[in-house]
């Protein structure tokens, strides 16, 4: 008998695992027995991989947001059927048919225009019928054609075309044409003060021609902020509402809209900050309801429980990630299908004799506790009947929503009953905009740990949690007393050494991997006023000895004494990145009136406390850091990634800059030309820059993925649409388009790819 070789042993393992039945339809072979046979040293991403004690696996695959190993796709789509993916765009005239200049209507949106201005009006409203064109039904304009008084100017929309940049008035929530930047004469970046009267009772219009290869309807959605309003299709006046989709008919060929717009008094005072335009909108052409989509190179999708922004992880033939509002999912990776679902209320992680400690909780808690298990089995039943490389269609997504609206509605239940047993010692776990299950799950080969919860400004518990591959419980831990900051948690856990290291609002802790029990906990005096409180614990060794890099401090891993400060001024939205022996952070905090700016600090000799680190880098923020027009700085959410000794960080607008950290300079600063638009529910680009195989993979709020380079110009190799209408319209993307926060994970020839409301499998073809 032939002997076999590890290599191919280890395909027969995997073969053999691929045809077992699973658990909740049968019982899945535990991924450790792959473990046994997986090379050492297999590179993440690699089919090879597993994790194991020593190389966990977690937020970002590795804390390194690098998988080498990978070799995924670099084209992939889904797009809405019908008539709005097959426009095309353009501002300047056409010639005739279509040429290279035309672009494919993503997202819905319209960004190319020609815009003519500004004109002088008396009163904004009645003068809104005024033509300034001498026949603006008739209009066809051409690049720097006259304009009645004016002329006519290109412009492409996008973060950089705002006249400011306020995330928390959602200045930039949308691509507008922004008048008050095509005439204000704005500068690069900083506070501009407000231009005054200067534009106030101004008109002005905007141009461009839609390509229609066929007769049909569509959606127009113009979302504006003006005095007066008057659109025109092909000549002929349209009714708009504000932020509202009507109906209209496109011709087939070529098609002319033409936009009026009229300004008030144009630079308002809004919120905490100074002003916005008000003088600015947007365009979108959306489908007509129904909606059903078509996708490629898309392997499955599934329907996910509910909003969060935890990352999937990869171990053997499954998948974990959390969804909603505490559960915790483990899905097949060939097909898709969930295998099983954990919830991780209070109620769950007590133990048998805590339970008979309350008196309510037969009585109260455990009919709760029944129908929401029975209802995660129905969802689980039907989102695995759901699951296609299209997804689902807008009136399918209805009636899952009805399930899913069900089983949450039964897990609230048991929150809101535990918090009228005993407020503080069940405060609540959820009620933040986004989820209580943003932790990323972490695996060593043979189990699973998990957080969620933390509630909403202040108050708040956590369950952390451990099972096995094959969901039993191995052991939970209900901590009322961590809390949340502002937004909500997105900590997600760690492991050294045995522990497992969790850190929330003022407080780093270690429990024992095995037994769930504390072994210590740490609160620094100074840390509840650093901030949000968002860094994921950084795990590093120095010398022989393991460290943890949380918040303002560096931690000796084996009891959490503070050996010293950071000094990375972490106001505590990013986690910073440790390499070679150095801590970077791009977004170094000074305060809200001062920019960010780039620091490199070398962590200290040894573990000792009193030890100090030694700052080996400190970059001037407006050499480094995208030039924005607001007071003070626009913040990262992303994490940075490290690639050959170059920084690459991408702000929540979608500037991307790349820092050489040997020549201590930035190579360039640009902002993506994506959909990343931002606002306060809405973080523009919040998934953190990843490396998979030889290329940069970045992923804004809309599901557009740019393909990036390495290297010192900043060279786009491609870029990819994921369309879907989000029926609830959470998150704050204009069209209801679904919303993604979360860095992908990579494994061989595939991406796994999470959105509010899908997880996505990418490749295949």
């Amino acid at each position: 008998m032939a002997t076999l070789t590890r290599p191919v042993l280890f395909l027969c393992v995997v073969a053999i695992l691929a045809v077992c039945p699973t658990q909740d339809a049968g019982f899945v072979t535990s991924p450790a027995l792959a473990a046994e046979v997986a090379p050492a040293g297999a590179l993440l991403g690699s089919a090879d991989f597993m994790p194991t004690p020593q190389r966990p696996i977690g937020w970002r695959g590795d804390w390194t947001g690098r998988f080498p190993g990978a070799t995924p796709p670099t084209e992939w789509s889904r797009r809405a059927k019908g008539i709005t993916s097959q426009i095309k765009y353009q501002a300047d005239k056409p010639s005739g048919e279509l040429t290279g200049a035309s672009k494919p209507l993503e997202y819905f949106t319209i960004k190319d225009w020609l815009v003519s201005g500004p004109f002088p009006v008396d009163d904004p409203v009645t003068d809104i019928n005024r033509d300034f064109l001498n026949g603006e039904t008739e209009v066809e304009p051409a690049r720097d054609a006259k304009a009645g008084d004016s002329t006519w100017k290109p412009l492409r929309t996008g973060i950089d075309t705002q006249s400011t940049h306020y995330h928390n008035e959602g200045t930039c929530g949308d691509l507008n044409v922004d008048f008050v930047y095509v005439f204000g004469n704005l500068p690069e970046s900083g506070m501009v003060k407000a231009p005054g009267t200067t534009l106030n009772n101004k008109m002005a219009y905007a141009h461009t021609y839609v390509y229609s290869p066929a007769a049909g309807e569509s959606l127009l959605r113009v979302n504006y902020t003006a005095a007066a309003i008057k659109v025109f299709l092909n000549g002929q006046s349209i009714a708009v509402k504000r932020s509202e989709a009507g109906r209209i008919a496109l011709k087939k060929g070529w098609n002319r809209l033409l936009v009026k717009l009229a300004s008030g008094e144009v630079a308002v005072p809004e919120g905490q900050n100074a002003w916005v335009s008000h003088w600015r909108f947007a365009a979108y052409l959306e489908p007509m309801p129904p909606v059903s989509y078509e996708s490629s190179n898309i392997a499955w999708m599934t329907k996910l429980t509910g909003r969060s922004m935890s990352q999937p992880i990869i171990v053997g033939d499954r998948i974990f990630i959390g969804s909603g509002m505490t559960d915790l999912l483990c899905i097949d990776k060939k097909t898709g299908r969930i295998l099983w679902l954990r919830s991780n209320t209070p109620y769950d992680a007590m133990t048998a004799e805590q339970r008979a400690a309350v008196p309510e909780a037969r009585e109260k808690l455990e009919p709760l506790a029944i129908r929401l298990n029975t209802l995660n089995e129905q969802a689980v039943s039907a989102i695995n009947t759901s699951i296609s490389p299209m997804g689902l269609s807008s009136v399918q997504q209805v009636e899952l929503d009805k399930t899913l609206k069900a089983k949450a509605d039964a897990e609230r239940a048991i929150h809101l009953a535990l918090r009228s047993i005993d407020r503080k010692k069940y405060p609540p776990m959820y009620e933040n905009e986004v989820s209580a299950s943003n932790a990323t799950p972490l695996c060593d080969g043979k189990y699973v740990f998990w957080a969620c919860g933390g509630g909403m400004k202040g108050p708040g518990a956590t369950v952390i949690a451990c099972f096995d591959l094959d969901g039993k419980r191995i052991w939970s831990s209900h901590d009322p007393s961590l809390g949340s900051p502002e937004h909500g948690n997105h900590i997600s856990p760690n492991l050294v050494d045995g522990k497992l290291i969790y850190a929330a609002t003022g407080t780093l802790i270690a429990l024992d991997a095995r037994t769930g029990r504390e072994i210590w906990r740490n609160c620094p005096k100074d840390w509840q006023n650093s901030g949000h409180g968002s860094t994921s614990p950084v795990v590093v060794k120095i010398g022989d000895a393991s460290a943890i890099i949380e918040m303002r401090y560096i931690h000796r891993a084996a009891d959490g004494t503070v050996i010293c400060p950071s000094n990375l001024d972490i106001w505590g939205i990013l986690t910073p990145i440790a390499e070679n022996g150095v801590v970077y952070n791009p977004c170094r905090w000074h305060g809200f009136k001062d920019p960010l700016s780039f620091i490199g600090v070398k962590l200290p000799a040894s573990v000792d406390a009193g030890a100090r680190t030694q700052t080996v880098l400190d970059l001037d923020g407006r050499q480094v850091t995208m030039p924005v027009r607001v007071d003070g700085p626009i913040f990262m959410v992303a994490s940075p990634l490290y690639v050959d000794g170059v920084v690459y960080s991408i702000e929540m607008g979608g500037g991307l800059t790349a820092v050489d950290t040997v020549a201590g300079r930035a190579l360039y600063r640009q902002y993506l030309d994506g959909y990343n638009r931002f606002n306060r529910f809405l973080y523009g680009v919040a998934a953190s820059p990843t490396l998979a195989g030889r290329n940069i993979y970045i992923t804004d709020d809309a599901g557009y993925t740019h393909i990036i380079q390495p290297g010192p110009q900043l060279k786009e190799l491609h870029h990819n649409v994921i369309e879907n209408i989000h029926i609830s319209g959470l998150g704050g993307n204009p069209c209801k388009q679904e919303c993604f926060y979360t860095s992908p994970a990579f494994e061989g020839k595939y991406m796994y790819l999470r959105g509010e409301e899908y997880l996505y499998c990418i490749g295949g073809e």
